[in-house]
């Protein structure tokens, strides 16, 4: 028991060559970088709407928000018509949102002095657009109602359409008409 004892205790004044440090750090650099460049590589392109076909007709243009993909579900109110509001105020329309879905974001900006009622409609395309491709969601006949608040009623309308699909093919489609 004695003799053990006395080994471990001598252990730590043993000097270790250098050389064999240095050797020891070269091939973990070595195996280090082989790991690293074996592993796989995935090369995404984002291009955001690169590839986005708008057309807007009547009334409104509204403002491209943008595309993004759900991480809050939430009812639908789209057939809710919605009066704009005096400057500064924001009001929402979508249809129901699905996580995980795809959803494109469109603003519509009120029109001082117009207190006319505005029917509308949204088709959006994945694929083939400006002259075709698959409609998403339904949105063929997505119709809306906006009503102007006469006189300073300059606020927004901003409509989340949830395209029904978490994939989607360049190009997008996006049609609006507002009467």
């Amino acid at each position: 028991m004695e003799s053990l004892k006395a080994k471990l205790q001598q252990l730590p004044n043993k000097k270790v060559p250098a050389l064999a440090l240095i050797v020891v750090a070269i091939a973990g650099m070595i195996l280090g970088v082989i790991a690293a460049s074996t592993g796989p590589v995935t090369n995404n392109s984002f291009t955001g709407e690169a590839g986005t076909y708008h057309n807007n007709t009547g009334t409104y243009n509204p403002a491209d928000n943008g595309l993004f993909v759900v991480t809050n579900a939430f009812p639908s109110n789209i057939t809710t018509s919605v009066t704009f509001g005096a400057s500064g105020t924001n009001k929402v329309l979508m249809n129901t949102l699905v996580v995980g879905d795809w959803v494109e974001k469109l603003t519509f900006t009120g029109v001082a002095a117009d207190a006319a009622t505005h029917n509308g409609k949204v088709t959006v395309q994945n694929g083939s657009a400006p002259t075709g491709g698959t409609i998403l969601n339904s949105l063929n006949a997505q119709a809306f109602t906006l009503v102007g608040g006469g006189a300073s009623a300059t606020g927004t309308v901003t409509m989340y359409l949830d395209l029904g699909t978490g994939t989607l093919t360049n190009p997008i489609g996006i049609y609006v008409t507002t009467t």
